[in-house]
């Protein structure tokens, strides 16, 4: 095993790496940007396009891998990389099919593939891909997940949960038996966005900062949404109260940003299944995590509920990654 090893978390938005010490498994250093696989992918869509997709990715890599190294002021000690999220897409750098569920909790399933390193790349990836069922799809929240199975227990797999993951699309995942069985994506994050940005509700809302406290007004408003979200009511319906609310002096936009997020929180938080289901695990890291603790509360009341913190979830990637690759090592004697 290499003494050290890089670790890279590749989202649609975001590109997060890290350094890690295989030995004791500590950061040494950690860089994040907004080199996401979609700003990538349109960079070089935008481009001439002199170097194929593949080799645009690698290069973006190379130059993130360089800085980490120069920082620390190591060079050919480290030259493995392991990499998950939409890095494995059809937009990304390189396509791979999908594991299916059931999927293991110790990795053994995963679908990896290894990129040898070249003259001009000089480092071994492995690329890890995501996850599929019958109608649907992710990349990068089933690392996450193992991640948390693998790391004290966050998950007990002797206990049929279902993890939610708030975001852009939220997931719903199912374990049971050790085993990711089912999952379902929520477009709440994108449709809230398009919403309060894009839609005719843009000027009856007013964006919130993440630091920004919830007030007593706004919290009853937020609970409103999660009220009006009941199944009786019709959503598309209830959305353009968000309009009215502010057209009639129902609520302020301050709060009536709170009250949209009630009403989409609400909705999707009314679809959990959680019949023969032991606990609900919430796993959040950002602002989200108290407005989705708080829609649970109301709506499944007095049912068991597990909060992973997002100091926690942000180290959940890279812990899955290394427990795949761990896999990946034993079966293949890498």
């Amino acid at each position: 095993m290499e003494n050290y090893i890089f670790c890279c978390d590749w989202g649609t938005s975001i590109f997060r790496l890290q350094l890690v010490d295989n030995s004791t498994g500590d950061v040494l250093k950690q860089i994040s940007s907004g080199d996401g696989v979609s700003t990538v992918y349109r960079e070089w869509t935008s481009s001439s396009k002199p170097i194929s997709l593949k080799e645009f990715y690698l290069k973006v890599l190379h130059a993130h891998l360089t800085t980490l190294l120069l920082d620390l002021q190591l060079s050919s000690e480290v030259n493995q990389v392991l990499i998950s999220g939409m890095a494995s897409s059809s937009i990304g750098l390189d396509e791979l099919p999908y594991a299916e569920v059931p999927f293991s909790l110790d990795g053994q399933t995963a679908v990896i593939k290894n990129i040898p390193m070249t003259v001009d790349f000089p480092f071994d990836i492995f690329l890890i891909s995501g996850v599929r069922v019958i109608d649907d799809v992710m990349r990068g929240e089933e690392t996450q997940i193992l991640g948390l199975a693998t790391s004290n227990n966050f998950i007990d797999s002797n206990t049929d949960v279902i993890c939610i993951l708030p975001g852009t699309h939220s997931k719903h995942i199912v374990i049971k038996h050790s085993q990711v069985v089912d999952f379902k994506t929520y477009l709440t994050g994108e449709l809230f966005q398009l919403l309060s940005t894009q839609s005719v509700l843009k000027g009856s809302v007013e964006h919130q900062s993440r630091s920004e406290e919830m007030s007593e007004s706004s919290l009853k408003a937020f609970y409103r949404g999660i009220d009006d979200s009941a199944p009786h009511l019709t959503m598309l319906n209830k959305l353009f109260s968000v309009r009215t609310n502010d057209l009639f002096g129902v609520m302020s936009k301050h709060d009536n940003y709170f009250y949209l997020s009630g009403l989409l929180i609400g909705n999707e938080i009314r679809s959990l299944q959680v019949d023969g289901i032991a606990t609900i695990v919430l796993c959040c890291g950002n602002k989200l995590f108290e407005l989705y603790k708080l829609a649970i509360e109301k709506i499944h009341a007095g049912f068991p509920i597990k909060l992973i913190s997002p100091e926690v979830m942000d180290k959940a990637a890279f812990i899955g990654q290394r427990r795949i690759f761990e896999s990946y090592q034993l079966k293949n004697k890498v």
